[in-house]
């Protein structure tokens, strides 16, 4: 059973982890050293990982929820 609280704090769990993924993403841009290979799965993780947030927030805020703190941008 997952109460609104879970699913609330869960979001914003993930949320972090967008921007975790945002800043790796950053970091990497300016190695050239790294292995091409893993550089695409970092940005397919990214991309899939910020479209269920994007879904589940659109989830939320189609049931009526308030959404709680900032929006993420789809990329």
């Amino acid at each position: 059973m997952c109460y609104h609280f879970q699913t609330s704090d869960m979001l914003e769990w993930l949320k972090i982890q967008v921007r975790v993924l945002e800043a790796w993403r950053e970091d990497i841009a300016s190695r050239p050293d790294l292995d091409f290979e893993m550089i695409t799965r970092l940005e397919h993780h990214y991309q899939w990982l910020t479209a269920e947030v994007l879904n589940l927030e659109s989830s939320r805020n189609y049931r009526g929820q308030s959404s709680k703190g900032a929006a993420l941008r789809a990329v």
